[in-house]
């Protein structure tokens, strides 16, 4: 068998060993051989069978003739695994280029997170690139879940194949507690240095902060716990900063300004110019971290992938300004 027959095989026994057994699925070779001892009566015709093939008959109309970005067995199965998700649905037939696009640009954000080290700025980039060096157990759910994620974040037009009860399955919940977690750390970090430098905290502390710092961990649910999200965000990445930031205000701290200027201000107040102006701004931004809709018109299930989102940004963006030694 030559190497390249040998890498095929490989990839396509870890696809069908998770299809059959789930994201927690070992994939050592004793646990796959173990899972193909147990299916020898697999067929091509059963629901999982026809469910791969599918996958890759739509991978092969995508890549055909583009699949540079094709480089490891790992990311090819992650790839094939999240495309059999989408052929799950039923209504994946005409998406295929769509599937490129996502997966290309996921491929050169996560090229600039790993070319940057310690540097990095995205934890999803480098912990998905940690679970494709490390062959262990629970290795695929982790990466399925974050590309689910950034699926959800760069291609939201394909996303909306998905139900959006799949939004659970990209563990963001969880991701939202951790978020939280490495924000508060960031902004302890930054007060350190900024103290050591001026003599006082970059993010002042108060009783509204330190409760904030608490609420931002836990997943929202509807339009109401999103408000009070945002004020939260704006207590500690606006009103707490006073004039410290200068000039150079982080792309998601104007973001969460503006968002918080929608839902509290009124925005039809003054020219009407200036109004609709307003509103294509405030839109723009909240479809940057929604895919689409308003806070009245998303699904529930959406705004902890929102606030994942916005959370996401913000700890770029901290540990952005922790590399300039701000």
């Amino acid at each position: 068998m030559t190497n390249t027959r040998y890498a095929h095989f490989d990839i396509l026994a870890k696809v069908a060993t998770i299809e059959i057994e789930g994201l927690d699925a070992g994939l050592r070779f004793d646990d796959i051989r173990a899972v193909f001892l147990a299916q020898n009566n697999f067929a091509a015709s059963s629901a999982v069978g026809k469910r791969i093939k599918a996958a890759l008959d739509f991978l092969q109309k995508a890549f055909k003739s583009k699949g540079s970005s094709l480089r490891t067995r790992t990311i090819v199965q992650s790839l094939i695994t999240l495309t059999c998700k989408l052929i799950a649905t039923g209504r994946s037939s005409g998406h295929e280029t769509q599937l490129r696009k996502f997966f290309e640009e996921f491929m050169l954000e996560l090229a600039e997170q790993i070319e940057l080290g310690q540097s990095a700025t995205d934890s999803d980039y480098v912990m998905f690139q940690r679970s494709v060096n490390a062959n262990v157990r629970g290795a695929a759910r982790t990466r399925q879940e974050i590309m689910l994620r950034k699926l959800f974040r760069v291609a939201p037009k394909l996303a909306e194949i998905f139900d959006a009860s799949i939004i659970a399955e990209s563990g963001v919940s969880g991701r939202v507690g951790t978020l939280g977690e490495s924000i508060a750390q960031l902004v302890g970090q930054l007060n350190g240095i900024h103290a050591a430098k001026k003599g006082e905290d970059l993010f002042k502390a108060t009783t509204k902060t330190a409760q904030a710092f608490l609420n931002i961990r836990k997943a929202i649910k509807d339009r109401q716990s999103y408000g009070a999200l945002i004020d939260d965000l704006y207590f500690l990445f606006r009103e707490s900063t006073g004039t410290r930031l200068g000039e150079t205000w982080p792309p998601s701290f104007v973001h969460i300004n503006n968002l918080r200027t929608d839902l509290r201000h009124d925005v039809d107040h003054g020219d009407a110019s200036k109004v609709r102006a307003k509103r294509r701004k405030a839109a723009t931004i909240f479809t940057l971290y929604a895919g689409a809709g308003t806070p009245d018109t998303i699904e529930p299930e959406k705004f902890p992938l929102i606030q994942s989102n916005i959370l996401s940004a913000i700890e770029s963006d901290l540990r952005d300004l922790l590399l300039k030694g701000f």
